[in-house]
């Protein structure tokens, strides 16, 4: 039963990055899949509750990275440790690999806006996000690693912020194959301002 609710979420999570949740009917979900209306309202009542589990699995999926699997000692070894992290966390995540990062920001974008509770979820990563950057960044400071007047969330700040603003940049400008080589560049720069 589990094979088939996750059938239904990984379709739907294709449609929905390639078309978006307003263009997606319940009908190309249901024909898509597979599945017989009486089938399909068995695991969700309606597309927003298909919606819901999809956002829920690209959230668990694409913005949790185990902060914990990371180095906790070094800034540097953090940092050079982010991206191969994450990529392991995509591995296997299909719905991802069917489209662009720019349309999984748009589905995010389109979550925030449809789904009120979203918000709350994203936050909730965000700070769990920050707790673990200004860990990291205490105990680089600690080391002897770093050096600077600020203090360690505002630096942790600089670090998610630098990113955030590179991944919408590059959405604009519809360039986001460069995401990680230019988010990667940023922390070094950041890093290096701020080195011992």
């Amino acid at each position: 039963m589990e094979d088939s609710r996750n059938h239904i979420i990984q379709t739907a999570a294709k449609l929905f990055l390639e078309k978006s949740y307003k263009a997606v009917t319940f009908q190309e979900l249901k024909e898509k899949t597979g599945f017989s209306q009486g089938a399909f309202f068995y695991y969700f009542k309606n597309k927003l509750e298909i919606f819901e589990a999809v956002i829920d699995m690209f959230i668990n999926h694409s913005a949790a990275v185990d902060f914990t699997k990371l180095p906790q000692t070094s800034l540097s070894d953090f940092l050079d440790a982010y991206f191969p992290e994450l990529k392991k966390i995509r591995t296997g995540f299909g719905a991802l690999e069917a489209s662009t990062t720019a349309n999984h920001y748009a589905l995010i974008f389109e979550a925030l806006r449809i789904i009120p509770a979203f918000k709350n979820k994203v936050n909730h990563h965000e700070s769990k996000a920050l707790e673990a950057w200004t860990k990291i960044v205490g105990a680089a400071r600690k080391n002897k690693e770093i050096k600077t007047v600020l203090s360690d969330e505002q630096v942790a700040r600089l670090f998610i912020n630098a990113s955030h603003g590179i991944v919408i940049n590059l959405i604009m400008s519809s360039n986001t194959a460069e995401i990680e080589r230019e988010t990667s560049a940023a922390w070094g720069n950041l890093y290096l301002l701020i080195k011992n």
